[in-house]
């Protein structure tokens, strides 16, 4: 069989044999050779064509499917627990940087809050011009995004209709119209990014008296919020409503007839609130509820881990705005501890016998330990356009806390936006200078 060298020299054999040229190439074999170069010149030059045809086309699938990648996330891997944190520092992320519309689920969260964001983006619930939106800082490298909440117009989640779980894979939210209705309210799942829709199975639109704000229950599995099943005006019509948050199932931990809202409290499970010096707590296995008489007037009752540990949160006794707190084995064997914050609430423990106490809006904190009233502080600071009180994951609490960080804008970098619209329009006029050169020299 003739290979490529032995067809080479054929086709040069029979150039130098070709009969003479009297065209305006010369005469000849010197006119055959310039026909035979002329031809190798124009083979060269549509062989670079396709090279560069390819290639451009080639670099441009490859740029389609950066961007693709970009927007189309792997769904965040099983974090140990030991490994989440929460920062010290409450940056709130930059105006500009990205949402989980584009981001993908952003995994466990260490904290939830609201801050300005800037417009022009198209994803759902799309921010139409700069305002508050809530945002979330990664338990795992304390990265923030903005939470781009389904069934909701997030701009309007004030400090109590959004929440955080104590386990940190949960956000809790109302769900407003976009005649700022309340219709419902919603559970995103941080890992799997998926949101369960609550309705009311009575009303399309929660009316009467406002809802009061969210909670979770200390074990994540239930949200808990309180509003009138019946849609009255009446403040007596208001019920303790639990959700299930993996079934989506409804309970009432307690009916309406109560004037005032309870006060929502915190246990390792169950339901926990108060109302005047009573501390109730609901058992949603059994529907079975218990109380207890703290001998004060409760603002908020928190129980601690695997002991009954108690911190009472209370109004001061000279001046009911002077919050004060109080901790003790028991909520029968309770003393006063002296803060130097003003604690109005309690935000975890780091285990069982060490609460931590907040002042809002996020302006510091403490642990107490339980046994001793021996303060430490923690040295929590806010930074940015935080709007209102960050929310604290907190089961968080008994791992070591983090330094926090800004992020900065985390829309597509620059230099991978050149890439991926650059290279190609580089290779394509590459492909076009070789096509036009080897023109030129017909």
């Amino acid at each position: 069989m003739t290979d490529l060298r032995d067809l080479r020299h054929l086709l040069d054999e029979l150039a130098d044999h070709a009969p003479t040229d009297t065209g305006p190439t010369g005469a000849g074999a010197a006119g055959t050779r310039s026909l035979w170069r002329r031809g190798v010149r124009r083979h060269r030059a549509r062989q670079a064509v396709r090279v560069g045809a390819v290639a451009a086309a080639t670099a441009l699938v490859a740029s389609l499917a950066l961007v693709t990648v970009q927007h189309d996330p792997e769904p965040p891997v099983a974090v140990p627990f030991a490994d989440l944190h929460l920062p010290r520092t409450v940056h709130a992320p930059d105006a500009r940087a990205e949402g989980t519309g584009s981001a993908g689920a952003p995994g466990p969260l260490a904290v939830v809050g609201s801050a300005l964001r800037e417009g022009n983006r198209q994803e759902e619930g799309a921010v139409e011009q700069a305002g508050t939106w809530p945002f979330g800082i990664s338990a795992v490298d304390g990265s923030a995004v903005f939470l781009d909440l389904p069934g909701t117009r997030p701009e309007s989640l004030g400090d109590d209709h959004l929440v955080l779980s104590p386990d940190g894979t949960k956000v809790g939210y109302t769900r407003y119209s976009a005649d700022l209705e309340v219709v419902g309210f919603a559970v995103l799942d941080t890992v799997t990014g998926r949101a369960r829709m609550l309705e009311d199975p009575d009303h399309d639109v929660i009316r009467g008296m406002d809802v009061s704000g969210l909670t979770f229950s200390g074990d994540s599995r239930y949200l808990e919020t309180s509003y009138s099943l019946t849609g009255s005006d009446r403040p007596r019509e208001r019920s303790l409503v639990l959700w299930d948050v993996a079934t989506g199932e409804r309970l009432v931990a307690e009916p309406a007839g109560r004037y005032w809202l309870p006060n929502m409290g915190s246990a390792p499970s169950g339901t926990v609130w108060s109302r005047g010096t009573r501390t109730f707590r609901f058992d949603p296995s059994t529907g079975g509820t218990t109380s207890v008489d703290m001998g004060v007037e409760v603002y908020e009752a928190s129980y601690g881990p695997e002991v009954e540990a108690v911190a009472v949160v209370a109004p001061g006794e000279a001046d009911a705005a002077d919050w004060r707190l109080l901790v003790g084995p028991s909520p029968t064997d309770l003393r006063e501890v002296d803060l130097p914050i003003d604690a109005s609430e309690v935000l975890g423990w780091t285990d069982a016998g060490h609460v931590v106490v907040g002042e809002a809006p996020g302006l510091g904190a403490v642990e107490v330990d339980v046994a001793t009233g021996d303060v430490v502080d923690l040295g929590l600071a806010v930074r940015g356009d935080v709007m209102g009180r960050p929310h604290y994951a907190a089961d968080l609490w008994a791992n070591p806390l983090v330094e926090g960080y800004r992020t900065t804008a985390a829309d597509q970098p620059a230099w991978q936006a050149w890439l991926a619209l650059g290279l190609p329009v580089v290779l394509l006029a590459g492909a076009g200078a070789v096509v036009w050169r080897s023109r030129a020299r017909r």
